[in-house]
Parts: C-alpha cells; sequence; structure tokens
C-alpha cells in the first residue's frame, strides 16, 4: 500500500512525486514512456517558476528570454526586449528527465514503460490497473497523465473538444549562420486561426510550431504551419525534419471539478494550461505542488477530505484563468486590431510580460486593455464586445 500514486511523469507528475517523497510519504510514479523522451512543446518556461522551486534548474536552461520579436503573417516586425528575464528555453527530454530524477533521489519509487488503463476508488483507497497486467494500491491518486493519456479526462468529464491542436518540430541550427537571435522568442500572430506560431531558440535547435483552437482550425493545422515555415525570415532555407501533432488541454470556463474522493488531476491533465498563450509547464508545477500539499495534509490526519485542493483552484487558478480566456477572445477574434494596438503601444507587452513574471494580475490586465478597446471608432468596439461572447 503507497501512500499516493502518480499516474504520469511530466513536469506535473514529477513535481507530485518529489514533494510527498520529501515529505517522508511512500510514492510511486507512474509513466508509460521511458525518461528521457521526446515532448511535443515549445518548452519555454516563465521566470516565476524561480518562486515556487526549492532546487536549481539552471543547468537545463538553454537560452534566458528577455523578450520577442512579433510579427503578423510574417511581416511588420516588430522587436519588444525587456531589461529582465521573461522566460528559460528548455528542451523537454532533458528537463522532464531533471525533474523525474529529483523524484527518485527524493525516495518516490518509478516504473517506466507502464501504461495506466483504469483505476477504481474503493473509498478506502484506490487501486490502478497497468496495461502490463500489474495493480498498485494507494491512499490516494494524482491523475498527471497529460493532454492524450484519457484517464483525468474520462474519470472526471473533461472536454477534449476545449483545447488547441498543435504542430511542433525540432529544427536543428548553426548559431553562427543565422541572424542574432539570442535572449527572443519568435511570436506570429493571424498565421493560423485563433491562436499563434512560435520559433523559441535553443542552443542548437529552434522549437518551431503553431497551435490553434481545435474547433476552429478544422483539418487546416498542415496547411498553415507549411505557410509559416515557409514564410518566416529566420527559417528560410532550413529543412524542417519530422513534425509531431498534440492537443493543448486548455482552461475553459464551466471546467467540472478535478477532485473526487481520493483522485485529484493536476497540469494538463486537468487542464490547466493558460488560455491566452498556452503556457502550460508553470502551471502543471504549481498545481502539483498544490495538490500533494492536500494529500499530505489528508495523510497526515487520517482523513480523505480533498475539497481543499479544489477550493485552491478555484481562488488561486480560475480566477486569473478567466481573465485569460476573455483575453484570448479579444485577441485570436481581432489579431490584425490587437496587433495595430501593440505596434502603436509596445507597453502593452511589456506590461503582459509582468504577468508572465507573475509580478501583475491579469484582471487588472484586461481591464486596462478593454479600455483601450473602448476607444476605438464604434465599428471595431462593436466587434470586440461581441467577441466577448462567442
Amino acid at each position: 500500500m503507497y501512500d499516493a500514486i502518480i499516474v504520469g511523469l511530466g513536469p506535473a507528475g514529477a513535481t507530485a512525486a518529489y514533494r510527498l517523497a520529501s515529505k517522508g510519504f511512500k510514492v510511486l510514479g507512474l509513466d508509460k514512456e521511458s525518461f528521457p523522451r521526446y515532448k511535443s512543446c515549445g518548452g519555454c518556461v516563465s521566470t516565476k517558476i524561480d518562486k515556487i522551486l526549492d532546487f536549481d534548474i539552471s543547468g537545463t536552461v538553454e537560452a534566458t528570454v528577455n523578450g520577442a520579436t512579433f510579427s503578423f503573417r510574417g511581416e511588420r516586425s516588430l522587436d519588444i526586449i525587456s531589461d529582465r528575464p521573461v522566460g528559460y528555453n528548455v528542451r523537454r527530454e532533458v528537463f522532464d528527465k531533471f525533474l523525474v530524477d529529483r523524484a527518485r533521489e527524493a525516495g518516490a519509487e518509478v516504473l517506466e514503460g507502464r501504461k495506466v488503463a483504469a483505476f477504481n476508488d474503493t473509498g478506502r483507497s484506490v487501486r490502478v490497473l497497468c496495461a502490463t497486467g500489474e495493480s498498485f494500491d494507494a491512499r490516494f491518486l494524482i491523475c498527471a497523465d497529460g493532454a492524450s493519456g484519457g484517464v483525468a479526462r474520462r474519470y472526471f468529464g473533461l472536454n477534449p473538444k476545449e483545447s488547441a491542436v498543435s504542430l511542433t518540430a525540432e529544427v536543428p541550427y548553426d548559431p553562427s549562420q543565422v541572424e542574432d537571435i539570442h535572449g527572443r522568442l519568435f511570436i506570429d500572430f493571424g498565421s493560423v486561426p485563433y491562436g499563434y506560431a512560435w520559433i523559441f531558440p535553443k542552443k542548437r535547435f529552434l522549437s518551431v510550431g503553431i497551435a490553434g483552437e481545435s474547433r476552429r482550425v478544422g483539418g487546416r493545422i498542415k496547411e498553415c504551419f507549411s505557410e509559416f515555415v515557409s514564410s518566416h525570415s529566420v527559417l528560410k532555407g532550413m529543412e524542417i525534419p519530422r513534425r509531431v501533432g498534440c492537443t493543448i488541454p486548455l482552461y475553459y470556463e464551466g471546467i467540472p471539478r478535478v477532485v473526487k474522493g481520493r483522485v485529484l488531476a493536476v497540469g494538463d491533465a486537468g487542464h490547466m494550461v493558460d488560455p491566452f498563450l498556452g503556457e502550460g509547464i508553470y502551471f502543471a508545477i504549481k498545481t502539483a505542488q498544490a495538490a500533494s500539499d492536500v494529500v499530505a495534509g489528508c495523510l497526515e490526519a487520517g482523513t480523505a477530505d480533498t475539497d481543499g485542493y479544489q477550493d485552491w483552484l478555484s481562488e488561486e487558478m480560475y480566477r486569473s484563468f478567466s481573465s485569460l480566456v476573455r483575453l484570448a477572445r479579444l485577441v485570436y477574434n481581432h489579431p490584425r486590431l490587437w496587433y495595430r494596438m501593440v505596434e502603436k503601444d509596445p507597453q502593452i507587452m511589456h506590461r503582459y510580460y509582468d504577468i508572465i513574471r507573475g509580478e501583475g494580475d491579469p484582471e487588472e490586465f484586461y481591464r486596462w486593455i478593454f479600455s483601450k478597446v473602448k476607444q476605438k471608432p464604434w465599428k471595431v468596439l462593436r466587434g470586440w464586445v461581441e467577441s466577448r461572447f462567442m
């Protein structure tokens, strides 16, 4: 009998395993893959991660980001660079293995190549069944099986259509043979319906991707990706290798509870992804820490009352995410107008950098942006207002 089983060992699951094992609990982590493994992701972690980790991740950082070069459909390039870091670019196969190793060092038992087929909450414990035929029992289960695992989605009734569809590639490059791209991201608006495209430079690879809301992109994601990589100046002349598709499970309004009995969902498995920019790594780690602390409290008290995690989500996560949902509607329904605003007033992005750093309030930022929208001509204003309810 384990104190806790963690299903999935990406940033959320590895963090939960590390957190609980560090507190002295008997923890089992299961993952269908073996580490290191490739993960389709831009791999940019916001600097606010520094405030919540009790170990150093600098050895996994391939580039520190101070801002971005923005464009609209590959044109109208605009540099908005801060004098302070905004994020860190990491390669997920390296970063995720680093976190799994921290969990192991803390005392967590880790079993790789174990795909979870089902589980059953008996009320007194949870039994987890693997596709290998093995079964394991624990007092609590934390679902961290990401966007495609399905364990949390089925159990909590999460809507798979509330997601973005993404296509990514890791493009090898020689930094000496391209323009100076050190310390910045490249972000393009308008290249995909209800989303954006990106280039995140690493030491020897460019993480290239595009993502848009699945219901609006339809089957056009490959076409949008091809148009983006063929038109962007940084990528011209480069060979684009294998492309990998994935879904990004965004937070959405009306999301069901992700706490039920002795089972909790964290990170992508619980749709804990920024609905504006699609950032997931920070929120995966943050929600895993919160869920682990609630589970630890239950184990120490001998109770099974995990509602404290749902309360924490409502107070600490959902309020901000709701503001970002409204911001996403304004921006992605009218990307050209948004880009004109940013061109005219780059301070908009500087203020959003503070949100990324964890130094600003998304609700205040949204109200500030909407006050600017209200100054627009009536036809423009009406379109933006209507987009709030789409």
